[in-house]
């Protein structure tokens, strides 16, 4: 059964992939590159023909390489099929060549017929052509983008029948936007000043007064230190100098920034030009960080840079071209080349023995699977502005010139699209760091949108977190129908018909339970609180334990990583149970208040709503068992943050 409903759930899928494809997309005649045409060709042909090995000198991969074709001439020619060397070794079986391998099917065989004789038609090709509803040469108010993006999820929702849930109650959305923009939970005055409100506008008047605090930046900056950073930071010997320190200034340096009201373009460039000490300068540890055993690498920081700032993957074409995708090793090595010396006083990024070169140049690596010791000239990635040679060392201040400019294809999709995933636990690209022809945004209007609005805003992060956040898809429950199966309700998640629910990270569910308790001190560690040297250990010590205890999927936020470890931790940690800062001092304010009003500030306090008749009801019998109230209320603190609601993200 699994299997089948793993079938079922990928048929579904592609589903709503063609239907927003070709649902979004202007008109054309015959069947598309992309979704029609190279999945035909990467299953069948690019193991003889693509990036590890090119048969004859015929690359597979693209339109151009097809063009050009191998040592018999062009492939293809756009509109003469029967004139094409490609369709006439396909009519004829002789490719794919092999007794043993299986031939096209007839379906198949039409599609490529009809799509050399249509022209040779791609996706790229009629881009401009998709309607992202609101133009992209002005700024657009935050309530104008939502409307726009609800119109581009209905429409997909309503091509793939499906439809949306309701839209999500006042505790839900509280609990969400407060997370989601602060990294942790509101308190119980800010949550009965919202519930309460009869304000129309509530929900406006909160996200943006949330975007105000300095907790936004904090919370963002954490969030891209835990993109940048790999699961395991590089260390010396014995586990000694983990650089845990020098991250976590990184987050801090990023959230004071987006704290200031800096734009992400100049928040890049201060990254990836920075000159000096680290002391200075936190954000020199980015460099340690993306590089090869905590050492600053080129082509480390070539695809780090690749990856975050630009959406691609590029780590596969470092030894070879990559044959699943149709980047270069060419290319790779083109974009590191930008890296390969720097003039400023930390450091000098290693580019590996004997390939030092004069600025603008790298050689490829001896450890590659093919080129190594080639020269190649720094270039700047699928761009028709050539990069020219500079009278220079730093070569990377042309290189983010080039990547923040407004007409980049990749800066600003790339950072909406992490953007709609940090929000929605999926990209409109998905993975977030694969843009290519074969994995197209399920919701192209929607990614040109929010790209073009994101660049018309100057590059304005909270202007895009305005935007989304007071959309209706943001403000979907994550409720379903109990009657739904597994299947649907995945689809249903998948095209944004349904808010997901998340697992909090470490860092939300560490802040969360601080705020309840009110201590920001609180220590969570387990068991012995020294360390290996026998001194007592750090607050970054105490961070990076609870970290690794209660991580969660950095790629699926919606994936439920905790077991008995953890639930152990939360039940049986004295510290939960010794008492609450916070409640102390609610008491000592309300000497007068009555347990059910106690205990609805507790409630209010851990699981931002108001109890329920019987959950109040039990509590308070809870509650009258107990001749130190304080205690009491202390028990019933501990099991509302022991409860699934507390550590949950609906």
């Amino acid at each position: 059964m699994p299997g089948f409903l793993s079938r079922k759930f990928a048929t579904l899928l592609l589903v709503f992939l063609l239907a927003s494809v070709h649902g979004t997309l202007p008109a054309v005649e015959g069947p598309l590159l992309e979704s029609d045409i190279l999945p035909i060709l990467a299953k069948n042909c690019m193991g003889c023909h693509g990036g590890l090995r090119k048969k004859g000198g015929l690359d597979l991969r693209t339109v151009p390489t097809m063009l050009s074709g191998g040592d018999s001439g062009p492939a293809i020619i756009a509109g003469q099929s029967h004139q094409s060397e490609l369709w006439k070794r396909i009519e004829s079986d002789e490719m794919p060549e092999g007794e043993d391998r299986q031939k096209l099917t007839r379906k198949q065989k039409a599609s490529i017929k009809a799509w050399i004789d249509a022209g040779l038609p791609t996706l790229s090709a009629i881009q401009e052509k998709i309607n992202p509803i609101l133009p992209a040469d002005r700024k657009h108010e935050p309530g104008q983008v939502a409307a726009a993006i609800d119109q581009h999820l209905d429409r997909f929702l309503e091509t793939a029948g499906l439809d949306p849930v309701e839209r999500c109650d006042d505790v839900e959305f509280l609990r969400r936007i407060s997370i989601d923009l602060t990294g942790r939970i509101p308190t119980a005055e800010k949550a009965i000043e919202f519930l309460d409100s009869e304000e129309p506008d509530k929900r406006r008047q909160l996200v943006n007064a949330l975007l105000e605090t300095p907790e936004f930046g904090q919370h963002f900056g954490r969030t891209w230190r835990d993109w940048i950073c790999p699961p395991e930071l590089p260390s010396s010997g014995n586990a000694g100098a983990k650089p845990h320190g020098q991250a976590r200034a990184l987050g801090d340096w990023i959230g004071k920034k987006i704290s200031e009201g800096e734009t992400w373009d100049k928040i890049t460039r201060e990254i990836l030009t920075v000159q000096g000490s680290i002391k200075e300068n936190p954000q020199v540890i980015f460099y340690g960080l993306v590089g090869t055993g905590g050492k600053m690498t080129a082509d480390g920081t070539g695809r780090a840079v690749a990856s975050l700032f630009m959406g691609v993957q590029l780590q596969c074409a470092q030894c070879h071209d990559d044959p699943y995708r149709d980047w270069s090793q060419q290319e790779h090595w083109a974009l590191a080349a930008f890296f390969g010396r720097s003039d400023g006083d930390f450091t000098k990024i290693e580019i590996g023995k004997g390939q030092s070169t004069k600025a603008g140049e790298i050689k490829i690596s001896p450890a590659a699977f093919k080129n190594s010791g080639t020269t190649v000239l720094a270039a700047y990635l699928r761009s028709e502005a050539a990069y020219q040679a500079r009278q220079i060392d730093d070569l990377r201040v042309p290189f983010v010139d080039w990547l923040t400019a407004p007409d980049n294809p990749y800066f600003s999709s790339s950072f909406a699209n992490r953007l709609w995933f940090k929000f929605f636990s999926r990209g409109i690209v998905n993975p977030v760091d694969d843009f290519r022809a074969l994995n197209p945004p399920s919701h192209p209007g929607l990614m040109k949108l929010l790209s073009g609005e994101f660049v018309a805003s100057g590059f304005d992060l909270k202007h895009l977190v305005r935007c989304i956040c007071n959309s209706q898809a943001y403000q979907r429950t994550s409720w379903v129908d109990a009657e739904m199966d597994e299947v649907a309700r995945k689809a249903l998640t998948t095209a944004f018909g349904r808010m997901p629910m998340k697992v909090m990270t470490a860092d939300t569910l560490l802040d969360s339970l601080k705020l309840s308790y009110g201590e920001e001190k609180m220590d969570l560690r387990g068991g012995d609180t020294m360390n290996t040297t026998g001194m007592a250990a750090t607050i970054a010590d105490e961070l990076l334990e609870f970290q690794r205890r209660f991580g969660t999927n950095e790629e699926d936020a919606t994936e439920f990583t905790h077991g008995v470890a953890q639930m152990l931790t939360m039940i049986n940690h004295p510290r939960l149970l010794a008492g609450s800062k916070a409640l102390d001092e609610q008491l000592e304010k309300t000497p007068e208040a009555t347990p059910s009003e106690i205990i609805e500030w507790l409630y209010l306090r851990s699981l931002s709503r108001r109890p329920t008749g019987e959950e109040l009801s039990e509590a308070i019998a809870f509650v009258a068992k107990w001749e130190d109230r304080s205690k009491a209320y202390t028990g019933v603190l501990w099991m509302l943050v022991n409860r699934s609601e507390f550590i949950f993200v609906r």
